[in-house]
């Protein structure tokens, strides 16, 4: 019976079959620990991995090695995996996404690669008895067999196969048939055996052939025997990939299977034997209303041969397999957390710091805490991160009000480093030297704060962040028996300003809009310790510290290399530099400004539309004075508060505009506070606590002179014209 589809294959979501990963790679897994399984489908070997915990896929020459029975762990490809559907009530998700790699890096469909990953999560309660699968040619049906307790897969719809000749001299018939990954079938005549029949060698050849170029076919040798029954078929196959005799292959059964019903008809099923096993195929055959083989199903054994462990350093990788043999029951979903069972006394806590990165809310870094504990198995390995928020409920609402929630969240650690491994992000590690018991202490404190009614805090950027977080628990956790060493602080005398001025210095657009919405607040001079509100600052600061008289905080060590520059580099092309602009706005201000001073000397009259053009700065001023006002009056943004730049960049030119007819008086008074106030602002702002940039100071001087200063001394600027006096007659 065939099952339905739940999701219409997405074309753009898959990765084409065929085509092989990046070849330039590196060294992605330097220092890294991942668990895999290694499971079997009917003589197929597969490394099954969970995608969430890899940083990326393994390069085509890691996986080589891998999948190597000399160098690695012998299999027959690797399988990534990850949920693609939400959890039902029982845990279970009905969607996967499963990517296989053949031992080359290309990818292709496995059906029994797919069969051993369904009984894999179904053993572990990720799955129950149906599902479906997303693989590189699209999704397919699993099921349960409950009636031989095996695990089944529903091929996509395949095309009849079709007559080829045969290629090998000992070959009396051939078939071709794609069934996800393309098969070259050939029957063998009665005077061979397939025991003895040389499969490499001939496969090889025929897997080569220019017939098939370039990307090559698999090839199975197929023996009818008399003593068998009509359906059964005996098949060994050489699989392109892996470039060898396998003693299985799903979609190699399957193209087997309808190729013998197209040569000879029969019954829809058919039972293929192979090194590994027996598989059984049961089809639907084409006919006036089908083109295709349909609710096409592979069915065949499958079992776990062990959980491995895959250790890495920084040159090359070392593999520790942690062998549980048969009858282990895998739960990848069940992972240890701290709560589910006691710390060892080799439990260990550091501080993880990453690098900054690109974007602008990254540009500052990354501070976590990380708990690893190799006293279980597998080694529990988990990140506790102060930097997580949710976009939902209202973010940017909340955001725009200074009303930051973020929380403390947990994580694995494999999962927290990939995004840095992604970005190309550089993370840093820097272990406490902590006693078992202290240890602990430190994990109790974060489970309790972990809590949903504690995980959540007011988020301000320079007073409580996820880094200066770190601090704070060790100085809850420790109390007196702590000494932060502040009084060593490297950027003691430094402001909050001058601390954050390396990140941002990169991009001018994001350097120029956070000197000018910052407030004097951000130019106090730091207190000590003030520093650790950055991720650097507080891996600089830590081995200053001292914990009943000793330094615990070990040497930093590389997690993942830096493949940018630490910090934020923005190409910023000049005709959209914010100096180009400003340059523009001032030259634009002084000429007008130049013109009407002499219309006003002149005593002649500035038409209207040359008043207008000469005034737009005004316009753009006072809405960024507005956003300063609300920053200031509507917020909870502390750093924002009372502005100097609203001096100039002020709402009080919406009120000028608007009082100049209605309101000429109040308007006049409006006028002089402008044009006496920006003037002083900017020679106060020396000796001020607030840091005025030169672009603010820029378009401060284009806003005055926007002005027409020159109104406010009319006997200074202009000349008195003076009555035409009468000729007299001597």
């Amino acid at each position: 019976m065939r099952l339905p589809r739940w999701l219409e294959s997405s074309k753009d979501s898959l990765s084409p079959c065929g085509v092989k990963i990046e070849q330039s790679g590196w060294a992605t897994f330097a220092f890294m620990r991942f668990t895999f399984w290694k499971w079997e489908g009917a003589g197929n070997e597969f490394m099954l991995c969970d995608a969430r915990d890899w940083p990326q896929r393994p390069t085509a020459k890691q996986i080589e090695r891998w999948c190597s029975r000399e160098e690695g762990i012998g299999t027959d490809g690797i399988i990534f995996f990850k949920p693609l559907t939400p959890p039902n009530a029982s845990g279970e998700h009905e969607g996967w996404d499963m990517d296989f790699l053949n031992p080359d890096g290309s990818r292709s469909f496995c059906g029994n690669g797919s069969r051993a990953l369904f009984a894999f999560l179904r053993d572990a309660g990720s799955i129950g008895n149906v599902g479906w699968f997303r693989a590189c040619d699209g999704d397919h049906a699993v099921c349960w067999d409950e009636s031989r307790g095996l695990p089944s897969v529903e091929m996509l719809p395949v095309q009849p196969p079709r007559k080829v000749e045969a290629m090998h001299p000992q070959g009396k018939e051939a078939w071709v048939a794609d069934t996800g990954s393309p098969h070259h079938l050939e029957w063998i005549d009665a005077t061979t055996s397939l025991e003895s029949f040389p499969v490499v060698e001939a496969g090889r050849t025929i897997r080569l052939h220019t017939q098939y170029a370039p990307e090559g076919i698999n090839v199975n040798f197929i023996e009818k025997r008399s003593e068998d029954g009509p359906n059964e078929l005996h098949m060994r196959t050489y699989e392109r990939g892996v470039e060898f005799e396998t003693r299985g292959c799903g979609t190699g059964a399957v193209a087997a299977a309808l190729a013998d019903h197209a040569r000879l008809g029969g019954d829809h099923h058919r039972t293929i034997r192979m090194k590994g096993g027996a598989l059984n195929v049961r089809f639907v055959p084409p006919s006036e209303k089908r083109t295709a083989y349909e609710s096409v199903w592979l069915t065949g054994p499958a079992k776990l041969n062990f959980k491995g462990v895959w250790e890495a350093n920084g040159t090359w990788k070392r593999l520790v397999l942690l062998l549980i043999w048969f009858g282990f029951s895998a739960s990848f979903c069940a992972q240890n957390t701290p709560s589910s069972f006691p710390w060892s006394d080799q439990v260990q806590v550091s501080v993880l710091t990453g690098s900054p990165g690109q974007d602008a809310y990254s540009a500052w870094g990354h501070t976590a805490i990380r708990v690893y504990d190799p006293g279980h198995v597998p080694p529990v390995d988990v990140a506790y991160n102060y930097g997580t928020f949710q976009f939902s409920d209202g973010f940017y609402r909340r955001f725009l009000k200074g009303k930051l929630d973020y929380r403390l969240s947990l994580s694995q650690f494999a999962s927290f480093q990939q995004g840095y491994f992604r970005n190309g992000r550089a993370m840093w590690e820097q272990p406490l030297d902590l006693s078992p018991s202290d240890a602990r202490a430190v994990i109790s404190f974060l489970e309790w704060n972990h809590l949903p009614e504690n995980r959540v805090y007011a988020y301000q950027f320079f007073s409580d962040n996820c880094s200066s977080r770190i601090l704070s628990v060790l100085a809850q956790v420790f109390g007196d028996r702590l000494d932060a060493g502040c009084q060593n602080d490297e950027a003691l005398g430094q402001t909050y300003r001058e601390a954050i001025r390396p990140y941002i210095q990169g991009d001018p657009w994001l350097e120029s809009g956070i000197d000018f919405i910052l407030g004097p607040r951000a130019d106090r001079v730091m207190p000590p310790c003030g520093s650790s509100f950055l991720p650097d600052g507080l891996m600089a600061q830590l081995p200053l510290c001292r914990l009943d008289g000793k330094a615990f905080a070990g040497l930093r060590q590389e997690l993942v290399p830096a493949q940018q520059p630490w910090f934020r580099a923005v190409n910023t092309p000049s005709l959209v530099h914010p100096s180009f602009w400003m340059f523009v706005v001032g030259v634009w201000s002084l000429f007008w400004s130049l013109r009407r001073a002499i219309q006003f000397k002149r005593g002649e009259e500035t038409p209207r539309w040359e008043r207008v053009v000469g005034k737009l700065v005004q316009p753009l001023a006072a809405v960024l004075g507005l956003l300063l006002l609300l920053m200031w009056v509507a917020t909870d943004h502390r750093d924002t508060w009372a502005n100097g730049n609203l001096v100039w960049a002020s709402p009080l030119l919406f009120v000028l505009w608007w009082s100049r007819q209605r309101m000429p008086r109040f308007h006049q008074w409006i006028h002089r506070f402008l044009v006496v106030g920006i003037p002083l602002f900017l020679i106060m702002s020396i000796f001020a606590t607030q840091f005025v940039s030169l672009m603010s100071a820029c378009a401060a001087w284009a806003v005055w002179l926007s002005l027409d200063p020159w109104l406010e001394w009319p006997h200074v600027f202009k000349q008195p014209v003076l009555p035409k006096s009468r000729s007299t007659s001597q």
